[in-house]
């Protein structure tokens, strides 16, 4: 499997929320820093970026069944570096002792999956990332992206960054700041929580 199709954020590009939301990971070539200014030059570039790994086999479209090969490509990856840090000794094997020290370290970082969150350590968020309502499910979520037809182009994706942009530009300068993006997620997130 091509390693930029595991990287794809197709969630946070799903929604059109490149410029909003801050995914996880450190700032790069794709992600603003938090308190970071962010253009409409940028998010365009970072669709761009964004589409052509997830875009495996460059026909221009974006489909659930690619989404759901890149879910289960960063599951095997996530699954064979687990294996890899709790083989100490790289034999290929993992021995009780390997097992219990991994699970130690585990404990040692905040819980299960070494999660910090609102909830506090281990606690779970939403629904799980490659569960039915994730990037490429049948659920709401995946419905929002993909639409009727199973596929979403680049422009879609472009125009949907751009509208959220427009949304969150406050002052209309073209430029989004840290404050303005904080204020964007802040509603986004009320939304979400408001009753049907």
């Amino acid at each position: 499997m091509n390693k930029p199709i595991i990287l794809a954020g197709a969630a946070l590009i799903a929604l059109g929320g490149v410029a909003l939301a801050q995914p996880p990971g450190g700032p790069g070539p794709d992600r603003p820093a938090r308190d970071a200014d962010v253009t409409r030059a940028q998010v365009i570039a970072s669709v761009e970026q964004r589409f052509a790994r997830m875009d495996a086999n460059n026909d221009g479209r974006f489909t659930r069944e690619e989404a759901q090969a890149g879910r289960q490509a960063r599951r095997a990856e996530r699954m064979t570096a687990r294996f890899d840090r709790l083989d100490a000794d790289h034999n290929g094997a993992i021995s009780r002792e390997e097992m219990a020290a991994g699970q130690q370290r585990r404990m040692a970082e905040g819980g299960r999956h070494g999660r910090r969150g609102p909830g506090g350590p281990g606690m779970h968020h939403g629904p799980p990332p490659g569960g039915p309502d994730g990037p490429g499910g049948r659920g709401m979520r995946g419905q929002r992206l993909f639409g009727e037809q199973g596929f979403v182009t680049r422009d879609q994706l472009r125009e949907r960054a751009l509208a959220r942009f427009d949304r969150a530009d406050a002052d209309r300068n073209g430029t989004l700041t840290a404050a303005e993006r904080q204020a964007a997620r802040g509603e986004m997130r009320g939304r979400r929580h408001r009753p049907i």
